[in-house]
């Protein structure tokens, strides 16, 4: 599910041939803040300031780093990977996740969180889908998230470069791919990762004939980036306590020739007098974090393999079919779904986070783009701090969450952001999904929301209630 992705705005830049005029002429570097752009030599800064992520962890305001659990955590700590949870029995398992977000939901909205509101964010959407597989202390985890934003439709088309065609309309698009291998030591209570991040996102410009309706999707501008991820979680036995952090690589990207909008002699990508960026880039970052639960129920549970159980303890769990007896690992596997099925289910689980962004040297931010005047962004190191609470206020019916996380801003003319977050899960049947899952399996839904000044994001899920 989102940190599962940029910034897709960024990818706005496509956009600027809404705004085309006299042909540009190529200038030189970046100048002071207010002055216009007059060179492609300069950087997007892809930094994301709100929580783009599962309904979770979107409740939770991102403080997950610690909590690091399943599918949906491997975005904020690739080490939940090889996470075992209590409630799987076998050697070999695997984990899937889906979700779904839509930020900017009204209208005046700074996503950006530079000050200045009047930037549309027009079907806006986060979806997310991820999964990992699992064999006894090993883990591989895969995760992918995808945004879409359009772009409004312009009072006259602009004719698309080298073609007939007009640009009525432009889709921006954000790709990011996230694979990591975690193992856990000292019987589970250290788990150690590793990975890759890859993030793409494509321009694509909404064409048609003069006076005719667009109905063609051409690649106007592309890039793709690389990067790479650590991550490492604690989780003792003996206490109530989890502890985990990440570092992420700079993701630093020169956009690729195969779109339509390819560099002049001088090296300015220029349309009309609007002058597209040459690069791209996602800051390195470096996150903390620690998760303490409350309460009846322990937080960090051993694992237990079916088939490492002793014969003697599963006899009484064992039955016979068709005039044979089961072997010993299906005794085995009710024994262990009994024992976790007795564990206290209330809890209060706090968690907390400190994320640190770097700096993007010669950065501007979206609207810069846009409005091709010079607004420095990412010139320093920030710091998002993030808190969340989750309680299982009714066993095995309903969790509520609820967090909040101060947004910094990337821009000299924003200011730090407070945002409020919520959210629920709740059950709501009890089905074996034609015989693929044991017949006591719980589903539920879950839903989040993300409060601030000038934004707000909502997001749903459903899945297995454990």
């Amino acid at each position: 599910m989102t940190h599962a992705s940029s910034k897709a705005c960024a990818l706005a830049a496509a956009g600027l041939v809404f705004w085309c005029g006299t042909e540009a002429h190529a200038g030189g570097p970046l100048g002071p803040p207010g002055s216009r752009i007059q060179t492609s030599h300069y950087t997007v800064d892809l930094f994301q300031g709100p929580v783009l992520a599962s309904s979770r962890i979107t409740a939770l305001a991102g403080a997950y780093t610690a909590i690091a659990e399943d599918a949906e955590g491997i975005p904020f700590n690739p080490a939940a990977a090889s996470f075992r949870q209590p409630y799987s029995t076998t050697r070999d398992d695997y984990d899937l996740t889906a979700g779904f977000t839509s930020p900017g939901s009204v209208a005046g909205t700074d996503f950006d969180n530079n000050g200045k509101v009047g930037f549309t964010y027009d079907r806006f959407v986060w979806l997310t889908f991820g999964g990992l597989l699992q064999h006894e202390r090993l883990g591989f985890g895969l995760n992918l998230a995808f945004q879409n934003y359009e772009l409004g439709v312009p009072g006259t088309p602009v004719p698309l470069p080298g073609s007939q065609e007009v640009i009525a309309g432009v889709t921006v698009r954000l790709l990011r791919l996230d694979p990591v291998v975690s193992y856990g030591f000292l019987d589970g209570q250290l788990h150690l990762a590793g990975g890759l991040r890859f993030t793409g996102f494509y321009g694509v410009g909404n064409t048609g004939m003069p006076g005719g309706s667009a109905d063609t999707e051409r690649l106007l501008i592309n890039s793709n980036t690389a990067g790479l991820q650590a991550g490492a979680l604690w989780t003792p036995y003996d206490l109530p306590l989890r502890v985990g952090g990440a570092a992420r690589s700079p993701q630093i990207s020169v956009i690729d020739d195969e779109g339509r909008i390819v560099p002049n002699a001088d090296g300015d990508r220029v349309v009309g007098n609007i002058f597209l960026p040459s690069r791209v880039e996602l800051p390195w970052e470096v996150e903390a974090g620690v998760a303490v639960q409350l309460w009846k129920r322990p937080l960090n549970l051993p694992w237990h393999d079916e088939e490492k159980v002793s014969q003697a303890d599963t006899e009484r769990w064992r039955r016979t079919k068709n005039g044979q007896i089961e072997p010993p690992s299906r005794g085995a596997r009710r024994l262990l779904k009994a024992r976790y099925g007795a564990i206290p289910r209330e809890r209060v689980l706090l968690s907390f986070s400190a994320l640190v962004s770097g700096p993007v040297r010669d950065a501007v931010g979206v609207e810069s783009m846009l409005s091709q005047t010079v607004e420095r962004a990412g010139r320093r190191p920030v710091v998002t701090l993030r808190g969340g609470a989750e309680a299982e206020v009714i066993p095995t019916w309903l969790v509520l969450r609820a967090g909040s996380y101060l947004e910094p801003t990337r821009y000299g003319t924003g200011h730090t952001r407070l945002h409020g977050t919520g959210g629920f899960a709740l059950r709501v049947l009890r089905w074996s999904m034609f015989g693929l899952f044991d017949e006591d399996t719980l589903f539920r839904i879950s839903f989040a929301a993300d409060a601030a000044r000038d934004y707000f994001g909502w997001s749903v899920g459903a899945g297995i209630f454990r």
